[in-house]
C-alpha cells in the first residue's frame, strides 16, 4: 500500500513538475527538433507517468498547496532567494578584477555546491545555501563586502531568512529523508524529477529569446506560481 506524503513543498515539487510536462507536451512538436529522444510519444507518456505517481502517492495531500502555511515557505524561500542572487551579482561585479577571492568565497560561502539547484526551484538546495552561508560569512568578510558597496541590510536580510526557514523543519526534514513515501515512491519522484530538471535546462536555453515559454520551464518560477 502506498503512503501520501503530507508535506506541501513536496507536493509543490510533483506537481511543477507536472506543469512542466504539460509545457513540454504542448510545445513538442518544435522541441522535437533539438533533441532525438524527444517526440510527441514520449512527451505523453513522460505526462501520463506524472499524472499516475501523484495519482499514488499524493492524492490526500494536492490541498495543501492552499494551505497558508504553504503560501507563508513561499514568500521566505522566495525573499531568501532573492537576495542570494542579488548578493551574489553584487559580488561578481564588485569583485570582478579579484577572480581568486570570487572563487574562494563562493566556495565558502555555498554557491558553488548549492546555488545552480537553488535557482532552479530546488528547496532543499536553497535551504542549504542559506544555512551555509549564514555560518561561513565572518564578520570581517561581511565588513569587506559591505565597503564595497552592498547594503548590510541585505546581509541582514538573508540572515532573517535563514533563522525563519527553521519554523518550516519539518517540510525541510521530509524533503531529505523522504520518509512520508515508500521505497518505490521515493525513486519514482526522483527520477522524475530528474528529468523535468533536464527538460528545463535544454528548453530555457533554447526559449532563451522567448520569456514567455521560457518562463514555462522556470522550475522555481513554475512552482511559485501553482
Amino acid at each position: 500500500m502506498e503512503t501520501a506524503t503530507a508535506c506541501p513543498t513536496s507536493t509543490a515539487t510533483i506537481l511543477a513538475c507536472q506543469k512542466i510536462a504539460k509545457a513540454f507536451k504542448e510545445n513538442i512538436y518544435e522541441l522535437s527538433s533539438i533533441r532525438k529522444d524527444w517526440d510527441p510519444e514520449y512527451a505523453e507518456s513522460f505526462y501520463e507517468w506524472i499524472d499516475n505517481t501523484i495519482g499514488k502517492f499524493y492524492t490526500e495531500s494536492l490541498d495543501s498547496i492552499e494551505d497558508p502555511k504553504y503560501r507563508d515557505w513561499h514568500d521566505v524561500m522566495a525573499a531568501g532567494l532573492q537576495s542570494i542572487k542579488v548578493l551574489r551579482a553584487s559580488m561578481k561585479v564588485d569583485f570582478k578584477h579579484n577572480k581568486p577571492f570570487l572563487k574562494e568565497i563562493f566556495s565558502t560561502l555555498g554557491y558553488d555546491d548549492y546555488f545552480s539547484d537553488a535557482k532552479n526551484g530546488d528547496h532543499m538546495s536553497l535551504y542549504k545555501l542559506l544555512r551555509t552561508f549564514t555560518q561561513n560569512l565572518d564578520e570581517e568578510t561581511k565588513q569587506l563586502l559591505c565597503r564595497k558597496g552592498i547594503p548590510e541590510s541585505l546581509f541582514n536580510k538573508v540572515f532573517e531568512t535563514a533563522a525563519h526557514i527553521e519554523e518550516f523543519k519539518c517540510c525541510i526534514d521530509a524533503l531529505e529523508n523522504e520518509n512520508n513515501l515508500n521505497t518505490l515512491g521515493v525513486k519514482e519522484v526522483a527520477d522524475i524529477y530528474e528529468i523535468t530538471q533536464d527538460i528545463c535546462r535544454i528548453a530555457t536555453a533554447y526559449y532563451h529569446f522567448d520569456p514567455v515559454l521560457r518562463d514555462e520551464f522556470n522550475f522555481y518560477k513554475v512552482m511559485i506560481n501553482l
